[in-house]
C-alpha cells in the first residue's frame, strides 16, 4: 500500500469525492519492498536458504490438484489460491470461470470480491495511522471524530467489542452504497453493551466505524486503493477481469438466527431481510470497508507477505507484532462461536478438541475470513501468507472446510520441505 504523498491539497470545505465507480482512486496507502508488483503477474524465483526448488513446485501441483478436483466436483465456479514465503510466490492457482457461462476463465490477475478480509485491509489503515502517532489504540474514537456518541475506544472498534453492530432498520442497497448515511448512522448509535465488555460481530458497521475514524482523522476521503491490485470497491477499469458472485442455495445462511420471534445480535448486524445482489454495479463499486474489497489472491498474499516478514517495508516490526497481540478470546455473542481476535485481525491456534481453522494452529498467525470462504492469513513464524479467492458461495460450514483443507495443504507441505 503506497504512503500518501507528504503534502496534498485539501479540498474545500464542503466538497466531496464522487460516490461510486467514478470516485478518484488516489494514491494507494501502504506500500512496502515486497507489496511492489502485486497488480501484476508475479515473478517466480529460486527460494533463498537453500530450499529445493523442486519441493516447492510440488506444492504448486498438490495445490492445483486439490483444486481441480474441487472443480470437478462442482464445489468451485472459480477459484485462485496463492502463498507467499519470504518474499517468493510458491503458490500461484488460478482456475475455473469467472462467470456462471463459463466463457471467462480465471487468471493470476483476475479480481474477485474479498467480502470481509476486506475488514482486515481496512485495518491496516487504521495502523498506518497508529504507526504514525496519529491514533492511539486506547484512544476515545470521539477525541477524533466529532459527533461519535459511543464512549469506546480505537481498540475496542477493532476488535468487535463495541456494540455497535445494529445495522440500520430498513437497510437497503441504496443505504448501504450511500456515501454518509452508514457513517452517521453509527456516530449516532447507542451500544448494545457496554463497550469492553464483550464481543460481537459487526458484519456491516465495522466498515462505517473504520472509514468515519480514518476519515476524521485524516480529513480526506477512505482510500480506494489499499496496495497495488488491492481496491475498496471495483475500479470500473479493472471490471472486465473481474468475477461473478454466485450463490449457492443456503449460502446466506441466516434464517435460523431469529428463533421464536427474538431478535439475534446477529439479525440485527445483518438483517436476514436484506438480501443485497452482490454483482449490482452499485454494490461492487461501494467504499464500504467491511465487504467490498477486489483483488486477487497473489495481490492479497504479497500484501500479507510482507507482515509475516515483519513488516516488508510497509510497517515496522513493532507494530507487526502488536496487530497480533491478542485483544478478546471469548464468544461471539452475534455468531455464537468462541472468537479470537487481535486489534482489526482474526487469530490463529488450536480451537477445543484440537480443531484447526484456516488461519492455522500457530496463535502467532493473524488474517480474516470472508464469507464464501475467502481467506488471508499471515503466518510470521513460517514467514507465510496464504491468501484464498471464490466466486461460488456455498453454505457457510463447507466454505469453511474446503478453505480450510487447502490451507493446510499448503502448510503442511511448506513445513516439510
Amino acid at each position: 500500500m503506497c504512503r500518501p504523498p507528504a503534502v496534498r491539497r485539501r479540498a474545500p470545505r464542503g466538497r466531496r469525492a464522487p460516490a461510486g465507480p467514478h470516485r478518484r482512486r488516489g494514491p494507494c496507502v501502504l506500500q512496502g519492498s515486497r507489496t511492489r508488483g502485486a497488480g501484476r503477474r508475479p515473478r517466480r524465483r529460486t527460494l533463498s536458504a537453500g530450499r529445493n526448488i523442486r519441493r516447492v513446485d510440488h506444492v504448486q501441483e498438490a495445490v492445483q490438484a486439490l483444486v481441480d478436483d474441487d472443480l470437478a466436483a462442482g464445489r468451485h465456479l472459480g477459484v485462485q489460491v496463492a502463498a507467499v514465503q519470504a518474499g517468493v510466490l510458491v503458490v500461484d492457482v488460478a482456475a475455473g470461470h469467472l462467470d456462471p457461462a463459463r466463457t471467462r476463465p480465471v487468471r493470476s490477475d483476475s479480481v474477485f470480491c474479498c467480502f470481509s478480509v476486506t475488514k482486515a485491509l481496512a485495518a491496516l489503515v487504521v495502523w498506518r495511522l497508529v504507526e504514525a502517532g496519529r491514533v492511539g489504540l486506547d484512544d476515545p474514537v470521539a477525541a477524533h471524530w466529532p459527533g461519535f456518541r459511543a464512549p469506546v475506544t480505537v481498540r475496542q472498534v477493532l476488535a468487535h467489542q463495541g456494540g455497535l453492530h445494529r445495522a440500520p432498520p430498513g437497510i437497503d442497497v441504496d443505504l448501504l452504497t450511500a456515501d454518509r448515511a452508514g457513517i452517521e448512522w453509527v456516530a449516532a448509535l447507542e451500544p448494545a453493551w457496554e463497550p469492553g465488555t464483550a464481543t460481537g460481530y459487526h458484519t456491516l458497521t465495522h466498515g462505517w466505524l473504520l472509514r468515519g475514524l480514518v476519515e476524521a482523522v485524516t480529513g480526506r476521503p477512505f482510500p480506494a486503493t489499499f496496495a497495488p491490485g488491492v481496491w475498496c470497491g471495483l475500479p470500473a477499469e479493472v471490471a472486465d477481469r473481474a468475477a461473478v458472485v454466485v450463490e449457492a442455495p443456503g449460502s446466506r445462511g441466516l434464517e435460523w438466527i431469529v428463533p421464536n420471534g427474538h431478535v439475534h445480535p446477529a439479525a440485527e448486524a445483518m438483517p436476514p431481510a436484506f438480501e443485497p445482489d452482490w454483482n449490482d454495479p452499485r454494490v461492487r463499486a461501494a467504499l464500504q470497508p467491511a465487504f467490498s474489497g477486489w483483488a486477487s489472491a497473489t495481490a492479497l498474499a504479497r500484501v500479507f507477505g510482507a507482515l509475516a516478514a515483519g513488516g516488508g517495508g510497509m510497517f515496522r516490526s513493532d507494530t507487526v507484532a502488536a496487530m497480533a497481540r491478542p485483544v478478546v478470546e471469548a464468544v461471539d455473542v452475534c455468531l455464537d462461536v468462541e472468537v479470537r481476535r487481535s486489534a482489526g485481525f482474526e487469530l490463529g491456534g488450536r480451537w477445543e478438541g484440537g480443531a484447526v481453522g484456516a488461519l492455522g494452529p500457530r496463535t502467532t498467525a493473524f488474517g480474516h475470513g470472508g464469507h464464501g470462504g475467502q481467506v488471508v492469513v499471515a503466518d510470521p513464524e513460517a514467514d507465510l501468507a496464504i491468501a484464498v479467492l471464490v466466486n461460488l458461495l456455498p453454505a457457510p460450514q463447507l466454505a469453511s472446510e474446503r478453505t480450510t483443507v487447502v490451507c493446510e495443504l499448503i502448510r503442511g507441505l511448506l513445513d516439510a520441505a
